[in-house]
């Protein structure tokens, strides 16, 4: 019995859902550059070809190319035969990401078994122009007439050609014409080439990155594509990188990365290579401070998507690194901003807090390290000065008073690093307790005995003398070199800090710095000068 049943049609598809999905899907200009990357990455083409000179953009690949049937079936929206399990692009829509950036694009290719060139065309202007169109209707009161099949019926279609754009086999993209707000951002070298970095899984610089041999041993090891790709904007060109070199490390990279599993028992989710600066201190290039997921190459999100899951922001920006994506059942979401929510990725979420924590004990285990290298690198640089002064202060009592209360002082911060400096550098723990002996021996010598005789003195001085030459190396001497020289050198360093870190640098400054080495009186005066400053400016 026929109950009056309404059932949707084509015609309940508005054409406006083109706009919607595009402007939705791909915020950002550039995002059509890494979709149509995607489908060459996804064609299997090894290497890619970037033209953007200046009012077009030409994408070339030397994949698989596309069959009649496959040209037909990629002008469709919203409908792939690709495998999310597979490949990155898999939702049939990338093919429409220039919808905004340009007014026509014209796709060429070519498969290696048909040896036909086929042209995929897009008008989008006539597109844009009948949206148009149709919002000037009902904005008079007109109802719709135009719907998403009549929309593209005229303006997208496949044909074959005779013209032969194709060296062998592959696909060559052309975007034409470029819409005003997409021309400025194209064409601006640096954005463009910070953009890809990051969403391209592009091979590492051999001669810039010290470490790209070792990592990229590890892709092959776990089977990981990397995909050559070349940038010619006007008279420039240049084969494009991973953005890591040896100058984002403040010494030039002086640890080795480490590799960890990602895993939640025996689930394994994929890998992760991380680099930890050099120094204690945060990395200063922000794009590339941090860990950055990745699925085939593809960025997910940015890197501050891992930074809760550590204990402290401060510990994931003093590393850098990837984690590579490699379990089928993680599928990026058509934003690219995170994961399609599944049982999955909820196990993989569970594993990241364990994962943080052993890339934290690595880390802070090297910058423990670090720390007692530096000391020791300043204890030798101050006791060889001081051992510099003893042949011409032996006979003065106030100063050799002020040493010996410093000398105690140096032994403490010494001993506070004896057991990490007798694992890292047992010689350089031995030359600075040697030499740290000899000139408390001398100062305390002296103090206890003014009237002591010449030769006595004579002798002491030689060896003053004498333990000048182990004072400390030339790498030890740039260490102290490079430590900050003032507060706001020193805040910088350490990245921006939260009201809570702040308030407890303060105290500390206050009650270890302020009131153990400034006088009451003018402890309190500098107490006012501050107070008169908070009025005067906040």
């Amino acid at each position: 019995m026929d109950r009056g049943r309404i059932h949707f049609t084509e015609a309940d598809i508005g054409a406006e859902i083109l706009p919607i999905l595009t402007s939705g899907l791909y915020r950002d200009t550039l995002d059509a550059l890494r979709e149509y990357i995607q489908n060459a990455i996804d064609a299997r083409s090894n290497r890619i070809e970037l033209f953007i000179d200046p009012d077009v953009v030409s994408i070339n690949d030397y994949g698989n190319g596309m069959n009649k049937m496959e040209a037909r079936q990629a002008i469709r929206l919203g409908i792939s035969e690709k495998n999310p399990k597979e490949d990155i692009g898999f939702r049939g829509i990338g093919v429409y990401s220039a919808f905004n950036l340009c007014n026509s694009l014209e796709i060429f290719t070519k498969s290696a078994q048909e040896n036909v060139v086929y042209r995929l065309y897009f008008d989008f202007k006539r597109i844009r122009q009948n949206l148009q169109e149709e919002q000037a209707g009902r904005a008079q009161g007109r109802s719709p007439t135009l719907y998403l099949g009549g929309l593209l019926e005229n303006s997208v279609f496949v044909e074959a050609t005779d013209r032969d754009l194709i060296d062998g086999h592959g696909t060559k993209v052309l975007m034409s014409d470029l819409l005003p707000e997409a021309y400025l951002r194209l064409n601006n070298w640096e954005q463009v080439v910070v953009y890809l970095q990051n969403v391209v899984p592009l091979p590492f610089d051999p001669h810039h990155f010290k470490y790209a041999p070792e990592i990229q041993s590890k892709f092959e090891e776990e089977e990981y594509q990397v995909i050559k790709l070349t940038l010619q904007m006007g008279g420039r060109k240049e084969e494009l990188y991973r953005p890591y070199t040896d100058k984002i490390f403040k010494y030039g990279g002086r640890h080795k990365p480490k590799f960890f599993p990602v895993q939640e028992g025996k689930q394994k989710f994929g890998f992760a290579w991380v680099c930890v600066n050099d120094a204690r201190e945060t990395i200063k290039n922000e794009e590339v401070r941090g860990l950055l997921i990745k699925k085939r190459g593809f960025s997910i999100g940015d890197r501050r998507y891992l930074e809760p899951y550590f204990g402290r922001t401060i510990y994931s920006r003093r590393i850098t690194g990837e984690i590579i994506i490699t379990n089928d059942d993680l599928i990026p979401n058509a934003a690219r901003s995170d994961f399609e929510n599944n049982s999955t990725r909820q196990a993989f979420l569970e594993a990241l807090p364990k994962f943080a924590l052993l890339v934290d004990k690595w880390a802070n285990k090297i910058q423990v390290d670090e720390r007692a290298s530096d000391v020791l690198a300043e204890l030798l640089k101050r006791l060889s000065e001081i051992n510099d002064l003893l042949p011409t202060i032996q006979r003065d009592r106030e100063i050799l008073l002020q040493l010996n209360a410093e000398l105690a002082d140096i032994a403490r911060r010494l001993k506070q690093q004896a057991k990490h400096l007798h694992e890292i550098d047992k010689d350089g723990l031995i030359k600075a307790q040697d030499l740290l002996h000899g000139v408390q021996n001398f100062v305390q010598e002296s103090l206890l005995n003014k009237r002591r005789t010449s030769q006595k003195i004579e002798q002491e001085i030689v060896k003053a003398i004498q333990r000048k030459g182990s004072g400390p190396t030339e790498s030890e001497q740039a260490r102290v070199k490079s430590l900050p020289n003032d507060l706001i050198a020193l805040l910088d360093a350490y990245g921006p800090l939260d009201s809570t870190e702040l308030r407890s640098f303060l105290q500390f400054l206050d009650d270890n710095i302020l009131r153990t080495y400034i006088a009451p009186t003018d402890y309190s005066a500098t107490m006012r000068i501050l107070q008169d400053y908070f009025e005067e400016n906040l």
